[in-house]
């Protein structure tokens, strides 16, 4: 499972999605200014809804490992995944607050 956070920079109340192997889901409402820690499967993908006047509408898709917060080699070792499977080294804006 790989640690991530995300955080919702916007003015509106958005609704986290995450959906992975093995009927894995996660769905967490995220207000304003407001940080989700979350554990996903490393293969996991998030759906952000944004709420509009019409209802949710669709924001974005992305992968889980965009938003994680842990390293691909503590990622490999939670997951079991050996060396011949070479994760990508990702850089997101939380990482720097995680750091202060």
């Amino acid at each position: 499972m790989n640690e991530c956070l995300y955080q919702n920079n916007t003015d509106r109340m958005i609704v986290l999605k995450c959906i992975g192997p093995n009927e894995f889901y996660r769905e967490k409402v995220v207000m304003p200014t407001e940080s989700f820690w979350f554990e996903a499967p490393i293969d996991a993908r998030l759906e952000i809804w944004q709420m509009s006047l019409q209802g949710q509408m669709l924001h974005l898709r992305a992968d889980v490992s965009d938003y994680a917060i842990n390293s691909p080699k503590e990622a490999q070792a939670s997951t079991g995944l050996n060396n011949s499977k070479k994760l990508p080294t990702v850089h997101h804006p939380a990482q720097s607050i995680l750091k202060q």
